[in-house]
């Protein structure tokens, strides 16, 4: 009965790290410059998070 449990349990947290991660694309979350994509980089938005971006102009980013 233990080993039906560590298996769901094993699934769930890969899944939830796999989605933790971001791919460096527009408004992805970010520390730095080097978790953007080429030509994005990472700044802070009015809401304090800092995500990335094309740093020109006013970039807006749709959050939940």
């Amino acid at each position: 009965m233990r080993r039906s449990r560590v298996l769901p349990a094993l699934v769930l947290a890969t899944l939830t790290m796999l989605v933790a991660c971001t791919k460096g694309d527009e408004c992805d979350k970010c520390s730095s410059d080097k978790d953007c994509k080429e030509g994005f980089f990472c700044s802070e938005f009015n809401d304090g998070s800092h995500r990335c971006g094309s740093g020109v102009g006013a970039t807006t980013c749709r959050v939940r």
